[in-house]
């Protein structure tokens, strides 16, 4: 058998908990997420804001909001969030198309069930001739997405537009 020095117990032991830890934690960062948390001052709520083309957008979408989101509500546990999606990511959220990204839409469920809106846009909507009806449950759509936005805005939320970490 084998015997290992400490240093080298010690290394395997740091590469393991790093391994375990960055595989629990997801650590996403956001500018402006960043900023109201430093800013010590909460604000009447947040908006996230989905405008992509991505055709899985909800994969790297819904593990980053959920991510965010815990970060604003550890600053602040009584922030109110939504989450606005007006570009062609909106249309993964139709009830033909859940079993494309089903872990995705599963986490998005367990978002809203905890409390976030989300919400589409209408307009767009309207373009594809896609109705209401054909989105998830968990689906609000909205007269208009960008108007939607402003609505939150005029109520004081800050909005935060979200975008695919790029790889480094």
């Amino acid at each position: 058998m084998i015997k290992f020095s400490s240093n080298i117990k010690i290394f395997a032991f740091l590469v393991l908990a790093t391994l375990i830890s960055s595989t629990v934690i997801a650590n996403y960062t956001h500018p402006g997420v960043d900023r109201l948390i430093q800013a010590d001052t909460e604000p009447a709520g947040v908006v996230f804001e989905l405008i992509e083309r991505d055709k899985k957008t909800w994969e790297w979408a819904s593990p980053m909001i959920k991510d965010l989101k815990a970060q604003l509500k550890d600053k602040y546990p009584n922030l109110d969030i939504a989450i606005v999606s007006h570009g062609r990511e909106q249309f993964q959220l139709m009830r033909r198309r859940v079993k494309e990204q089903p872990g995705a839409i599963s986490l998005l469920r367990d978002i809203v069930k905890d409390g976030t809106n989300l919400h589409v846009c209408g307009v767009y909507s309207g373009w594809r001739d896609v109705k209401p009806e054909e989105y998830i449950d968990i689906v609000d759509v909205a007269a208009s997405g960008p108007a939607k936005i402003n609505d939150y805005i005029n109520l004081g939320y800050k909005p935060i537009q979200l975008y695919k970490k790029q790889a480094e």
